[in-house]
């Protein structure tokens, strides 16, 4: 449950696009995590074991999402925190098969069409009960472990905008800018092809109702980032550099 290990804490996550960019080198960006001391709190062993978290949700977003190169060209566009934060939030839900289960199962039994969601610790708690692996065993952790566990999922709504604050029991439509909205559509892309904007996955991951899709759709449509066309009598809407996939 690395979770509880580290959030997504997206100030060290945006330091660590950013050394990469630079170096292209995972040893010389840990050698200097270490050295700019990113870690403000804890141990040595306690920043290493955040740091090989953080290392391995970046790595994990392999074909589907944008390389770290990429990564850190959007991050440079994003107009606010928030919308950083929801660039990295891909790359935790693509790596943490147990934080993806339960945003899905949430968006499952509430709806997608809604304006607020019920987001509680206990609600939380609640998902990680119903979670069986492939043995049909449930998780084998401490209530106490389940609770962090579920106060660092809500961490993350807050994070992405989707919770206004620490008390907060509902959570609301989030506002998304150019770049994690571009990364929601290539996450979908990715999941059901030319197909997606009938089940925008990414974008319903970060809790936008049918109503906001439509924006979303004409924001990708008008970047060139994407290109829309007919393919067998049907509008295809594709990533500008993966569009013969849609064929």
């Amino acid at each position: 449950m690395s979770l509880t290990e580290a959030g997504l804490l997206p100030d060290r996550v945006e330091m660590i696009v950013r050394l990469y960019a630079e170096h292209h080198n995972w040893a010389t960006v840990k050698e200097k995590w270490h050295g700019e001391r990113i870690h403000e709190r804890g141990s040595r062993g306690s920043a290493q074991g955040i740091f090989r978290i953080l290392k391995r949700r970046l790595q994990s977003g392999g074909k589907e999402l944008p390389s770290l190169t990429e990564l850190h060209t959007l991050v440079q566009e994003c107009p606010t925190a928030q919308a950083k934060a929801q660039l990295f939030y891909f790359y935790l839900i693509r790596e943490d098969h147990l934080f993806r289960f339960v945003l899905h199962e949430i968006l499952r039994r509430q709806g997608i069409d809604r304006s607020e969601w019920h987001l509680t610790t206990d609600e939380i708690v609640s998902v990680l009960d119903s979670f069986e692996d492939d043995d049909g065993a449930g998780l084998q952790y401490a209530e106490s472990t389940l609770h962090r566990w579920g106060q660092g999922f809500r961490s993350v709504l807050r994070d992405i905008g989707v919770l206004k604050g620490p008390y907060d029991e509902h959570g609301v439509v989030p506002s998304i800018d150019g770049p994690p909205a571009h990364v929601g559509a290539l996450y979908s892309w990715h999941e059901d092809g030319k197909e997606w904007p009938d089940r925008p996955i990414g974008w319903m991951y970060l809790f936008q109702p049918p109503a906001h899709q439509e924006t979303l759709l004409n924001t990708i449509q008008a970047s060139d980032r994407w290109n829309t066309s007919r393919l067998r009598d049907e509008t295809v809407i594709a990533p500008a550099d993966q569009e013969e996939k849609a064929a």
